[in-house]
């Protein structure tokens, strides 16, 4: 693996959890505007290599966007990376790499008797209070998919709006080291593109952690409820009279 920067914490812990690891370039920025931004920046003028997947993680974004261009609250003491990892195969199943990487933070967390829930499309929470948001996307050549990508945060130490909750906060804790929980994180970007060939497991393991308790924007619970996930990784709600399909923007 290539350290770059101040990422040799994480190198270690990701040693520790994973075992035989992918060659990760890590680089480390105390504070950038996105860095989604700079990840599109470094692969448009180096493009990404077999086996090679890079990630950039920020101490603090100053200007972070989430789903649907909206601001990405991320100040000093969250998890905030972005990264790539490369495929170069026509066989991956990219309209549930989402649900994939839900279901494999969902387990992670769970694991830590943290009892978290997947709001679809693209979110974790405890609760009712979102814990880590994530932007998934697949980037293709032709019909080949050359790399998939992810934007992440995670609340950990750091100051959150009401609607948001931290790790320290559901641990009653302070002592919660970052760099262990980046290398898991890292980890789970790995699991979530080795099992995404089973798309049956990720299915049914995605509507075992769907909450049902968040309607897509637009709809009323008054009228509308959450019916389940379906084989193609789309939402069904209905009401009395109606199935509708609703897919990931």
């Amino acid at each position: 693996m290539k350290v770059i920067g101040s990422a040799a914490k994480t190198v270690f812990y990701l040693k520790k959890i994973q075992g035989p690891y992918p060659c990760w370039r890590l680089h480390y920025k105390t504070k950038c505007k996105s860095t989604e931004n700079d990840l599109t920046n470094r692969l448009r003028y180096s493009e990404i290599k077999r086996n090679q997947p890079v990630a950039i993680i920020a101490r603090e974004q100053s200007s972070g966007v989430g789903q649907n261009s909206k601001t990405w609250v991320s100040p000093k003491g969250g998890i905030w990376l972005s990264a790539a990892y490369p495929i170069f195969s026509k066989e991956f199943e990219s309209q549930i790499f989402n649900l994939s990487l839900g279901i494999k933070i969902c387990e992670m967390l769970r694991k830590e008797n943290i009892n978290v829930c997947l709001k679809w499309p693209n979110d974790i929470f405890f609760g009712s209070k979102k814990l880590i948001g994530f932007l998934p996307r697949v980037i293709t050549r032709g019909k080949e998919i050359i790399y998939v990508r992810i934007g992440l945060g995670m609340n950990v130490l750091n100051y959150t709006p009401s609607e948001g909750i931290s790790l320290s906060k559901i641990l009653q804790t302070k002592n919660i080291n970052q760099n262990y929980w980046t290398a898991k994180l890292l980890k789970v970007f790995y699991d979530s593109i080795e099992c995404n060939k089973q798309k049956e497991y990720v299915i049914k393991s995605a509507n075992k952690f769907l909450t049902k308790s968040f309607l897509p924007s637009g709809y009323s619970p008054h009228t509308w409820k959450i019916k389940d996930i379906d084989s193609n990784g789309h939402l069904r709600i209905e009401n009395e009279t109606q199935l509708k399909v609703i897919r990931r923007p």
